[in-house]
């Protein structure tokens, strides 16, 4: 399931087979939620208090304000395990992991650095194209060429 913010990206996600939802509705029934936009406060305060008793939320985006920790803050809380705070919201209790910061580089062991071999490699391979073959095309937005990146891997 798929809550995306940006009308584009929401299209592009339904064509690609996600079942598409608007947050605010599917946040009532959602065991987690995970936050991947690089916008500010995607989970705002409207968002927290519809979300379900239980539910644990995760940013995994580039922006450490996805989730809205402020509003989070005003309730009383605790740490159950390290890294997972409960947030006491009334009759109900949220989840919230590292803080709403990207969870992946603060509570694991970041990401590995075969992850940045692999990516670094396509970046090169997409810079050596642009410079070459890249050179000819015109002024555009496109997608790098499978072959391209396929040599990097």
């Amino acid at each position: 399931m798929v809550a995306e913010i940006d009308p584009a990206r929401r299209l592009q996600a339904a064509y690609d087979g996600w079942h598409v939802v608007d947050l605010q509705d599917a946040i009532a029934s959602a065991d987690v939620v995970a936050t991947a936009t690089g916008a500010k406060k995607v989970v705002n305060s409207t968002a927290l208090d519809n979300a379900k008793d239980g539910v644990f939320i995760l940013n995994v985006g580039h922006v450490a304000e996805e989730i809205d920790c402020g509003y989070l803050r005003q309730f009383s809380h605790d740490e159950v395990m390290p890294y997972i705070n409960a947030y006491r919201m009334g009759d109900k209790t949220v989840y919230l992991m590292a803080n709403g910061s990207m969870l992946n580089l603060t509570a694991g062991f970041g990401d590995s650095l075969n992850a940045f071999d692999v990516t670094l490699a396509i970046m090169a391979s997409g810079i050596h194209h642009i410079v070459t073959d890249g050179m000819n095309a015109e002024a555009n937005v496109y997608l790098l060429p499978q072959s391209v990146w396929q040599k990097a891997l």
